[in-house]
């Protein structure tokens, strides 16, 4: 291939670089007598037509974005050729490490030369924005440093137009997990805040040497995006105010564009940002309140069914909720906590975040491999697929059993501190003081039994529950499915309500059923997103029959 000439012109003369898209050539351009960058589009084999043709257009449309943009911080697009029915991309050819492979071989960089790079590319997303283009895949290895530390961001082609035609399937999840915001792990569409968050990620990783919520596998990534706060960066002295503001985990309160640019320009010349009063995103969606719990549920420890997760105890108490008491406040020095866990649903999708009644999950820290994979300059963007099925099955703890009567297809036998439940099998446990969840980690439902005290006629306590939860404003889009309705479990007396609230992800639907036996009350919510609540009510009806307390035939 070195030597070919494309368009009469741009003789190709050696690889600087290769990714899943495609391969980056150095050319010469022999009308202009100048060295240039080529990149050309390499398609995997077995492509229908509609796949070809996507891939083409996503091409040009990345030609599109950076022609768009007359910045410093951006690599300048001269020509697109069409060869062999497909394009091939003429920019400006930047002599350059990106900055994931000066990490690897160097090490962290110090802050101000981190705030350094990070002002040019805050810029350039200010520029980016400012004409509607989202790039979406802001990351170290997107980041070019050249001489004297010029830096520019290259690869638009998974960047969003404004105008364009979406190129992406339904909840097609593209992009690298590892400096994905919140929102868009949650499904949410992208905006300017999600290129901030990528930023702020990228920056962490300069300094502390690897992304905020570094993991082994994609799937442990977007979980720990999703439920875990960012570790603080121990590295990155003066600029660790503008990474906390920038991974601010709702996009409404993270640090606006121009306020961080201000504030890296003036870390990168040696002088203190003045952070009194952060200007925050203004074009991101309305704030959501974090929806605390239907029933009083502390926060456990735990697994979600992901390869090389293993929970630890949060860092801080979650968000606790009793009827006649306000939710108290998690402190900490910079942000609220979302009590929020994903869910990872099919082989390609990251959907919607399932709002769980009050618990959050912790995923390991420690689990992973080695630090995040190099790519040479102007390497294109990768789809991530997530995978659907977990690799290792559920426990199923001894407990006493529900009844001896044959269990409905597909539940297996669960349990726990004087109980016994039957939950799909393959669902995850976890369990720490007075709750036991299981989750699926495919679709994100959950069944949560919980021993925390509470008095009173069952059928009262909803009453009085739902009560206080419309005039708290505490479930976001409350509404009560039915009535609150009276039933027994093994001849003592019961209640359930069923109900949905609100979340950015979507609507949850959950029926929680009380029971008091013997002094002891129990809670036992089984929820699921409300889209998919039809398909799995008898689901839902058959794991709440099958709960006993221990002694209860």
């Amino acid at each position: 291939m070195a030597g070919r000439v494309l368009a009469g012109r741009y003789r190709l003369e050696s690889v600087v670089g290769r990714g899943g898209m495609g391969t980056v050539w150095r050319a010469r351009d022999e009308t202009l007598d100048r060295e240039v960058a080529v990149k050309e589009v390499v398609l995997p084999a077995g492509l229908s037509d509609g796949e070809r043709e996507n891939r083409h257009r996503r091409t040009l449309r990345e030609a599109r974005a950076s022609a768009r943009l007359n910045h410093p911080g951006v690599v300048t697009v001269h020509d697109v050729v069409d060869e062999d029915d497909r394009p091939w991309i003429v920019m400006e050819l930047v002599p350059a490490r990106s900055l994931q492979e000066i990490v690897d071989a160097d090490g962290p960089l110090p802050p101000a030369r981190a705030a350094a790079i990070g002002r040019q590319i805050a810029g350039a997303l200010r520029a980016a924005h400012a004409i509607g283009i989202l790039h979406r895949d802001v990351k170290p290895a997107n980041v070019l440093v050249g001489h004297g530390d010029r830096a520019v961001l290259t690869d638009f082609g998974i960047a969003q137009v404004a105008g364009d035609a979406t190129l992406t399937g339904t909840g097609l999840l593209i992009g690298s997990p590892a400096y994905m915001s919140p929102e868009r792990v949650n499904g949410d569409p992208a905006i300017p805040a999600s290129d901030l968050w990528a930023l702020g990620a990228t920056l962490y990783a300069a300094t502390e040497g690897r992304a905020p919520h570094h993991r082994g596998d994609p799937m442990a990534v977007l979980a720990a995006v999703m439920t875990q706060d960012v570790p603080p960066p121990r590295n990155a002295g003066p600029l660790a105010p503008v990474l906390t503001g920038l991974l601010e985990r709702d996009p409404v309160r993270r640090m606006s564009g121009d306020r961080a640019e201000e504030a890296l320009t003036a870390i990168a010349s040696g002088q203190a940002a003045d952070l009194a009063a952060v200007q925050t995103v203004s074009d991101a969606p309305t704030a959501v309140d974090p929806a605390p719990v239907p029933m009083p549920v502390p926060v456990p420890d735990g697994t979600i069914g992901m390869t090389g997760m293993t929970a630890q105890s949060p860092p801080a108490p979650g968000v606790h909720w009793t009827p006649g008491h306000a939710p108290p406040t998690t402190t900490g020095p910079s942000r609220k906590r979302s009590p929020i866990l994903p869910i990872l649903a099919g082989a390609v999708t990251a959907a919607a975040a399932l709002a769980v009644a009050g618990f959050l999950l912790w995923p390991d820290g420690s689990s992973g491999g080695g630090g995040q994979g190099g790519a040479k300059p102007s390497a294109p963007a990768t789809e991530q697929s997530v995978p659907s099925t977990p690799t290792t099955p559920a426990s199923s703890p001894s407990s006493p059993d529900t009844g001896g009567t044959p269990l409905p297809d597909g539940l297996v036998q669960a349990g726990g501190p004087g109980f016994g439940i039957a939950v799909p099998r393959g669902w995850r446990r976890s369990a720490q003081g007075n709750s036991v969840i299981w989750i699926d980690p495919v679709s994100g439902a959950y069944v949560q039994v919980d021993r925390t005290q509470w008095s009173g006629d069952p059928y009262q306590h909803w009453v009085t529950w739902e009560q206080e939860a419309i005039a708290d404003g505490k479930l976001k889009g409350f509404q009560r499915i039915g009535e609150i309705t009276r039933t027994s479990v093994g001849g003592v007396p019961a209640a359930d309500i069923e109900f949905t609230w609100s979340r950015a992800g979507g609507v949850t639907r959950a029926r929680d059923r009380g029971v008091i036996f013997n002094g002891r009350p129990y809670a036992v919510v089984v929820a699921v997103p409300a889209s998919q609540w039809n398909e799995n009510e008898a689901l839902v009806k058959n794991v709440l029959d099958t709960f006993r307390p221990s002694g209860v035939g």
